[in-house]
């Protein structure tokens, strides 16, 4: 393309999309020979034709990079898939954890961890063993005489139903 700027011309506006079609070849015949008696009247859009002609085929025209960017594009690519390739993935620095050679230092380390908490655990966590026995002790002797209970619960329903029919006899 020369350097100068070029301005496109404006068409009429509802004939722009036929003048794409028309270029193509894609329009049929009643609306090719209304556009082509209109293209003998309108300058605007005869202009625009022609810059059709010569802008299009440009877009098909093939761009083919020079030696030095493939290469270029080569290398680069290599250097990305080495660097991925040196990254481990969680998996394998997960796996290299339980390797055998760690596995001692991890069950010692486990062990010492739970000693700690059972050692010194026992004193910041104190025991309600004492609270829990009082709450046991307060209802043994319910439990021992629940038969008596059972059998006042009866008696006070059977002096509820007995003022019951003293009131509907006196109605």
């Amino acid at each position: 393309m020369t350097e100068q700027t070029r301005t496109l011309v404006s068409p009429c506006g509802e004939l722009e999309e036929n003048l794409v079609l028309f270029h193509y070849g894609d329009l049929d015949g009643a609306e090719r020979g209304m556009l082509q008696t209109h293209l003998q009247s309108c300058t605007a859009c005869a202009g625009y034709l022609k810059e059709l002609d010569t802008l299009l085929p440009l877009t098909l025209k093939a761009d083919e990079p020079p030696a030095t960017f493939w290469t270029d594009y080569n290398r680069e690519l290599r250097q990305k898939l080495d660097r991925a390739a040196e990254k481990k993935s969680w998996r394998q620095t997960l796996g290299d954890l339980f390797q055998p050679r760690w596995m001692p230092a991890l069950a010692t380390a486990g062990v010492v961890a739970l000693a700690l908490t059972f050692t010194v655990g026992r004193g910041i966590w104190p025991a309600n063993d004492s609270q829990d026995d009082a709450a046991i002790m307060e209802l043994l002797p319910v439990a021992e005489n629940l038969e008596f209970f059972k059998a006042m619960d009866v008696l006070d329903n059977l002096d509820l139903l007995e003022s019951m029919g003293n009131q509907s006899n006196a109605a």
